[in-house]
């Protein structure tokens, strides 16, 4: 299945962010409130493990999506986006309410890591036979046989990576915030309407619920939302190449603008690994986690973590904004970005040491 780039209107753009960023806000205000109040839906929520002893609610994720498809499906019956995006949005709202089901069967009853990666694997192959794949890597490698295996790492890859930095007030939703404006930005120059519409309203839906999720949040994604928002930014970054834009820049961009979550859950993976215990299992050492033991406070630690997003989402612009720099600079590109990545990370090591010696 392949999805056409169809025009959309730039007041269509603007409201669509506008909308989504005030339906995001008023529905987020709604559980917020309704949370605090003393009556049934209370009671009842506050049995659930996820929640018991909390005057935070765990659903914020409910906000951010509703609001996103709200929009979407808004703009079409109200005749701001044509009939063909029909088929677009169809495939996302199916495969947004499937990871949801899973994230709040999650929050509610704390399923097994197995379990939960074997739904969100289902999920993946159902997009990729829905049209999103990783078919070749660049005009180099043809994958054929190994595209559904990389295709359903990279839908599985982010979601989890999304769902694991969600361990900070603000932190995975201000990452989202600022990938799918890097990624609007982007997609936009190169005259990608869909992709960039997509990224566009997801930033506002992002934005609306950031409001009350910064420190002290007074609400929080849960993998209610974490898993569904975290599917659709990789389904976000597949689109291009189901439209047959296969340049280099397509697949490092979603790197690029992601480098903090897929940095923080490899270094996880192999750290848990190495220590012969469960890669799925949790641990107090994300990089957000060593930061608050440096002494910093939740606001400082997330500022320091968006300096980092922000700054490699910027380097990412060069590059995405010359096409003919790419063939050139891709490997120095990447060298550019491992070497960076090695300097943070033994910056974070000296001061994690001198701090142990004071």
């Amino acid at each position: 299945m392949t999805f056409g780039n169809y025009p959309i209107s730039g007041e269509v753009f603007l409201a669509g962010y506008a909308i989504s960023l005030v339906f995001s806000f008023v529905l987020t205000w709604i559980l917020v409130k309704t949370i605090r109040q003393r009556n049934p839906f209370t009671r009842l929520l506050n049995r659930l493990p996820i929640s018991a002893g909390k005057n935070v609610s765990p659903f914020g994720g409910i906000a951010v999506i509703l609001s996103f498809l709200i929009t979407l499906w808004a703009f079409y019956f109200l005749g701001g986006v044509q009939e063909e995006h029909r088929q677009l949005f169809v495939v996302l709202t199916v495969g947004v309410f499937l990871m949801f089901c899973l994230g709040l069967y999650d929050d509610i009853y704390h399923c097994s890591p197995r379990v939960k990666l074997l739904c969100q694997t289902i999920i993946a192959i159902s997009m990729y036979f829905l049209g999103f794949q990783i078919e070749s890597i660049g005009d180099l490698i043809e994958l054929k046989h190994f595209s559904i295996f990389l295709t359903v790492i990279w839908i599985v890859g982010i979601t989890n990576s999304l769902n694991l930095i969600d361990g900070m007030d603000g932190l995975a939703s201000g990452v989202i915030f600022l990938s799918c404006l890097t990624l609007s930005l982007v997609y936009m120059e190169r005259n990608l309407i869909e992709a960039s519409f997509l990224a566009v309203v997801l930033a506002g839906s992002t934005l609306g619920f950031l409001v009350f999720n910064f420190p002290p949040a007074r609400i929080i994604l849960g993998d209610t939302g974490s898993l569904p928002i975290g599917l659709l930014v990789s389904l976000i970054t597949l689109l291009p190449l189901n439209q047959g834009h296969t340049d280099e820049i397509y697949y490092l961009l979603p790197v690029i603008t992601l480098i903090l979550p897929i940095t923080d859950t490899t270094f996880a993976f192999l750290r848990r690994i190495l220590k012969g215990i469960s890669p799925f299992s949790k641990d107090t050492e994300h990089f957000h986690h060593r930061l608050h033991k440096l002494g910093l406070s939740p606001i400082g630690s997330i500022a320091v973590l968006f300096v980092v997003c922000l700054y490699f989402d910027l380097t990412a612009l060069v590059p995405a904004y010359d096409i003919h720099l790419i063939p050139k600079l891709i490997p120095i590109y990447f060298i550019f970005v491992l070497g960076n990545i090695l300097i943070l990370v033994r910056v974070l090591r000296y001061l994690e040491n001198r701090n142990r010696h004071e």
